[in-house]
C-alpha cells in the first residue's frame, strides 16, 4: 500500500520556484524563423541507426555516461519485437550506431533506461509479455546477440491498462524507479525504491510503491500520445505529442505530483522541418536527462515515410 509519508509529503514537500525549461526555446510561433528553437544547450544531433528496422520510427533513448554511451529503441516485424542501438558519445553532430542487440518480443514499444550503478537496462515489456501493461523489463544489452539476464517485474496489477507502455526511468543517484501506468483512462506516475528491484531482487512490486499521483488530463487531449518520461531527480519531465503540426507538450513535476511547468504548444524542431523538402515528417518520441551537463534531451523522429532517422534537441535544465 501506498506508505502515509508519501501521503503527507504532498503538503509538507519544500516547494521550489524554480521552473526548470525555458519555454522561449520550446513554445514558438510556427512562422518563426528564429533558430533558437534548435535548442539552448548546443545544436541538434542526428542519429544512423543500424540493425533490423534502422529505418523505422524510432520510439526511445537513454544515457549511460558511466560507459559513455547513449541507446535508441524503436520496433520492427509483426508482432512487434524491440530492437536496440548503441552509440558512443562524442562531439559530432552526427552520430552512427556502433552496434545493434537482435530483436527481441520483450522490449516494448516505447521507452528504456539505464541502472547508473550497473550494466543492466529497463524497458517497457514488450509483445511478448501477456498484458504488457503491468510490466517492465530488466535485462542486459549485448550486441548483435540476444538480451542477457532477463528479469520481468510487475509494477500494476489487473485494475490497470494492460496494453500502456510502461517507461521506466531512474533516479541519477540510482534510488528511485518511476513508471508510467493508466487506470480508467487517466495517465499516472508511481515511484518505487529500486533496492528492491536490485537487492532484494523481488519481481512482484504491485503494492510496495511509495507514491502514485495522476497526471493532469490536459497532457494528452487531442488524442495527443504519451511519448516519454525522464527525471533528474528533482523534476519529472513528460513529453506528449502527434506528427506534424500536431500538438506537442512537455510538462514538469515534483516528486510529490505538483504540476510546475506545463507547456502545450511546443514547437521544438519546426524551424528545420519548415526549411528542408527532405523532412516532411516530425514526431516526439522520447526525453533523457543528461544528468552532467544540466540538459534535458528531446528526441524526434524526422525524414519521410518509411525512412526515419533519430534527432536530439538539448535543453539546459536550471536546478
Amino acid at each position: 500500500m501506498k506508505k502515509l509519508f508519501s501521503i503527507l509529503s504532498r503538503f509538507y514537500q519544500p516547494y521550489s520556484a524554480t521552473i526548470p525549461l525555458d519555454a522561449r526555446h520550446l513554445e514558438q510561433e510556427f512562422d518563426s524563423p528564429d533558430p533558437a528553437n534548435l535548442g539552448d544547450a548546443a545544436q541538434p544531433i542526428t542519429l544512423i541507426r543500424t540493425g533490423l528496422g534502422n529505418y523505422h520510427i524510432v520510439q526511445g533513448l537513454a544515457l549511460d555516461h558511466r560507459n559513455q554511451f547513449l541507446y535508441t529503441t524503436h520496433v520492427e516485424g509483426h508482432p512487434e519485437q524491440g530492437v536496440i542501438n548503441r552509440f558512443k558519445l562524442n562531439s559530432s553532430n552526427l552520430w552512427s550506431a556502433q552496434d545493434a542487440q537482435k530483436p527481441s518480443p520483450l522490449v516494448g514499444h516505447q521507452g528504456i533506461c539505464i541502472d547508473p550503478q550497473s550494466d543492466f537496462m529497463f524497458a517497457s515489456a514488450g509483445s511478448g509479455i501477456p498484458n504488457k501493461g503491468w510490466y517492465i523489463l530488466k535485462f542486459q544489452y549485448m550486441p548483435n546477440a540476444e538480451l542477457m539476464n532477463t528479469q520481468i517485474i510487475q509494477v500494476f496489477d489487473k485494475r490497470y491498462n494492460k496494453i500502456t507502455n510502461t517507461m521506466p526511468s531512474i533516479t541519477p543517484d540510482g534510488k528511485y524507479l518511476l513508471v508510467r501506468g493508466n487506470n480508467h483512462k487517466s495517465n499516472l506516475i508511481r515511484i518505487f525504491k529500486l533496492d528492491l528491484i536490485t537487492q532484494k531482487n523481488l519481481t512482484d512490486l504491485r503494492f510496495l510503491y511509495e507514491d502514485e499521483w495522476l497526471i493532469d488530463a490536459g497532457f494528452t487531449q487531442d488524442r495527443c500520445a504519451f511519448q516519454g518520461l525522464s527525471t533528474d531527480g528533482t523534476y519529472i519531465y513528460l513529453l506528449s505529442g502527434n506528427k506534424n503540426k500536431g500538438p506537442k507538450r512537455i510538462y514538469v513535476y515534483d516528486f510529490a505530483g505538483k504540476l510546475l511547468q506545463k507547456m502545450d504548444a511546443v514547437t521544438l524542431g519546426h524551424f528545420e522541418t519548415s526549411s528542408s523538402h527532405a523532412i516532411q515528417y516530425w514526431e516526439p518520441e522520447g526525453l533523457t536527462v543528461d544528468s552532467q551537463n544540466q540538459q534535458l534531451y528531446v528526441l524526434y523522429s524526422i525524414g519521410n515515410s518509411g525512412q526515419f532517422l533519430g534527432r536530439i534537441y538539448r535543453m539546459k535544465i536550471k536546478i
